[in-house]
């Protein structure tokens, strides 16, 4: 019997809460297994260990029902009433589910009413006008779901940047309290490029005794399995899927071996061509003279100085103009996180957010921050609680409150008053301008009906820029990762209109989105805009985005001076006021 880590579960779980839903069952019953299935994934120990333990209805979500049948799965593997479930649904109706705009429920009807059972079928039924026969299949629903099966065909089983960057250093942590012997220890890969999205990870550790970190590595609590252990190397599968490798060197090789597995492999087959013009050869242990003899590099700076350049940040390791500008000393000095002193993108309760504005300063203060935003969203189509009018009005008298008693009590700190206001899909904003430019900032974002023509989708956005009162665009081209491709917005015409109107171009940090990219950010950049790195927050503890907003802007090659929540409240006050 096939040992269950507590990813498989909670993908049962899963499993079974849609095809639930496809089924049209209660509700109730279909959350309680969604609940069941998000606290047991992102567990620290194995539910075997809270099992032994009597402890699996202290699971949050987990009461009797749901243990019962996390011991029928642990115990044997499998679980009957899974099964039953599909027997009345073939479980690949479940793929259906990763097209974009395709739930639980429009899967059931393309199951119940046109047998549908897999995305090949979908694809079929789509491109031959099967799909016009149901009620509701217009030719535009129809169009975004053939992209959405296009999205899904190429999407691999990845990890978002957020959960990865989590994942990898609580292993890190536990790396470190297992094994005495270890001298460095840090994720490489694409994680440490700081691609969005991550497939598996990349643990670099340096010891004398590397054989005791493998084992430790090995026996780690989040470990579910071991693939393969060598006397350098370990495969393991984590207790939430994800695998994860680790690679152990000598300290005298940790320099060469963090960058030849920091990658990426266009740049490593570059820095080797450099290395063989030399005469060396290069590999994870360092250089090879012709002779024979290995020089080895315990940091990165002695690797990229043996070809003659310097170091080279690993967000920009993509061959995409990097060591040109190395070797011109034309690097940039890349914005870091202790550079931002402000969050220009924020809610609040009085709109969709989780917490009043006095919380929300607070938490932005004790990150170091001299001012933020407060830009709760504006009345709109769909969403509750939007702000009109009246509402802003009574909200800026809350702010002034609040500076008011910043500035009694002598603390250099201030809430602007905005709002992210809707573009809508003509290019029009959801807010008047006379109530706009009561506001001490506006961001303008668009978010429905993204799915326009190019021109289209440039032009709404172009037409907000030229909007006096706009300040910042937001999300510009409004993807999801993993649900929603990017509005195919020409970033060229784009960035030339913000350039001209003086309008910033937002980095969202929310982690379904770091949006824009960074190939979008560095061309917004060599056009001349500058941008802005935001939260997003709806809860104090969404403020920690900003990591991957920063991250991203350093992917676009984005200096400190380029992003406009580097500057003091004051630069950023006149930079308002000559707008």
């Amino acid at each position: 019997m096939a040992h269950l880590t507590n990813h498989d579960i909670a993908e049962v779980f899963s499993a079974i809460a849609d095809l639930m839903e496809i089924l049209d069952e209660d509700r109730f019953r279909v959350q309680a297994y969604r609940r069941a299935s998000d606290a047991i994934r992102d567990l620290p120990a194995p539910l075997a260990t809270y099992r032994a333990r009597g402890e699996l209805e202290q699971i949050p979500g987990v009461g009797k029902a749901i243990a019962e049948k996390i011991g029928e799965l642990l115990d044997t593997g499998e679980l009957q009433y899974y099964n039953r479930l599909q027997e009345r649904v073939p479980p690949s109706v479940r793929a259906l589910l990763r097209v974009p705009g395709v739930g639980p429920r429009t899967a059931g009807r393309l199951y119940r009413e046109l047998g549908i059972t897999s995305l090949a079928e979908l694809k079929i039924a789509a491109e031959s006008g099967r799909l016009a026969t149901l009620k509701g299949f217009g030719a535009k629903t129809i169009e975004g779901i053939l992209q959405g099966i296009r999205a899904a065909e190429r999407q691999e089983r990845r990890v978002l940047l957020a959960h990865a960057l989590e994942i990898a250093e609580a292993l890190l942590d536990a790396l470190r309290g297992a094994a005495p012997a270890l001298r460095q220890a840090t994720y490489a890969g694409s994680l440490r490029r700081g691609r969005p999205t991550v497939g598996d990870l990349d643990i670099l550790a340096a010891a004398d005794d590397a054989l005791a970190v493998v084992r430790a590595f090995t026996t780690l609590p989040l470990v579910a399995r071991v693939e393969s252990a060598g006397d350098e190397k370990a495969s393991v599968l984590l207790h939430n899927g994800m695998q994860a490798d680790l690679i152990a060197v000598p300290p005298g090789m940790w320099g060469s071996a963090l960058q030849h597995f920091t990658g990426s492999k266009a740049h490593n087959i570059r820095f080797r061509e450099l290395a063989q013009a030399q005469g060396l050869s290069f590999s994870e242990h360092g250089f090879r003279r012709a002779d024979g003899t290995l020089l080895t590099c315990a940091t990165e700076e002695e690797v990229y100085a043996t070809v003659g350049l310097p170091w080279i940040p690993p967000e920009l390791r993509e061959d995409e103009g990097e060591f040109e500008a190395a070797r011109a000393g034309a690097l940039p000095r890349l914005v870091e996180l202790s550079d931002i002193r402000a969050d220009l993108h924020m809610h609040s309760a009085w709109s969709d957010g989780h917490a009043d504005i006095r919380t929300m300063a607070e938490a932005a203060r004790a990150r170091g921050y001299s001012h933020i935003a407060i830009t709760d969203h504006s009345a709109y189509v769909g969403l509750t609680h939007g702000l009109d009018a009246e509402r802003l009005r009574a909200q800026r008298q809350e702010i002034a409150a609040l500076n008011a008693a910043y500035a009694a009590r002598g603390v250099p700190f201030r809430i602007l008053h905005g709002v992210e206001v809707d573009i809508t899909p003509e290019g029009n904003l959801a807010l008047p301008d006379d109530v706009l430019a009561e506001l001490d900032i506006v961001v303008a974002s668009a978010h429905i009906q993204l799915r326009q023509s190019p021109e289209a989708a440039t032009d709404r956005l172009i037409r907000a820029v030229r909007n006096p009162h706009v300040d910042i665009i937001g999300h510009p081209t409004g993807r999801m990762l993993g649900s929603r491709e990017s509005a195919p917005v020409d970033i060229d015409a784009l960035a030339r209109a913000a350039v001209e109107h003086r309008v910033l171009l937002e980095i969202n940090s929310g982690p379904h989105r770091l949006d824009l990219d960074g190939p979008a950010v560095r061309r917004a950049l060599e056009l001349g805009a500058t941008i802005t790195i935001n939260s997003d927050a709806h809860h104090p503890d969404n403020l920690a985005w900003m990591r991957l907003g920063v991250i991203t802007a350093r992917r676009g090659w984005a200096a400190a001076a380029q992003v406009a929540n580097t500057w003091s409240y004051d630069v950023f006050q006149e930079w308002l006021s000559r707008r």
